[in-house]
């Protein structure tokens, strides 16, 4: 594609995989030792979801999860268009009681042949992966969008 490229540090090593200014994750099939891939008891197949780059020489992987148990069904139908999605970033800021809140939101967006975007919100599933984000992140000099966020229509 033409607005993909290779994040560097600087240098001409290659920190990660980026597309208008977005990191990409991709959706993996998770297999078994004898090469199968996992399927659930109703017969859908079992994936990953990883952004993979590297830092300091070393290859490294944040996995991504769903933001809540049912969250499988939006990250395949994303998923199902694109074997590759965008990562946007954004830390949502709510002022509650006199108090600012500040939350950050890990969304993957791809957009399908018709035009139409589809997303789904995911979150990075341990510290380690947070840490490994912000690493990447600073390497590439990535800045987080900061959003207001309305309490009356926030859910």
């Amino acid at each position: 594609m033409a607005n993909e490229k290779k994040a560097t540090n600087g240098t001409t090593e290659q920190v990660a995989e980026m597309r208008n200014g977005n990191f990409i994750v991709r959706r993996e099939a998770i297999y078994d030792k004898r090469g199968n891939q996992y399927k659930t008891d109703d017969g859908r197949l079992y994936y990953k979801y990883k952004l993979c780059g590297v830092l300091r020489g070393r290859r490294i992987a944040v996995d991504f999860s769903p933001k809540d148990k049912g969250g499988y069904v939006p990250l395949d139908l994303v998923f199902d268009v694109n074997p590759e999605a965008e990562l946007d970033i954004t830390d949502e800021v709510t002022e509650f009681n006199g108090r600012k809140q500040h939350r950050t939101v890990y969304t993957v967006n791809t957009v399908d042949e018709n035009g139409v975007v589809w997303h789904a919100e995911v979150k990075p599933t341990g510290k380690s992966d947070v840490d490994l984000l912000t690493m990447l992140m600073n390497m590439v000099n990535k800045q987080i969008k900061t959003v207001e966020v309305d309490p009356e229509t926030a859910a």
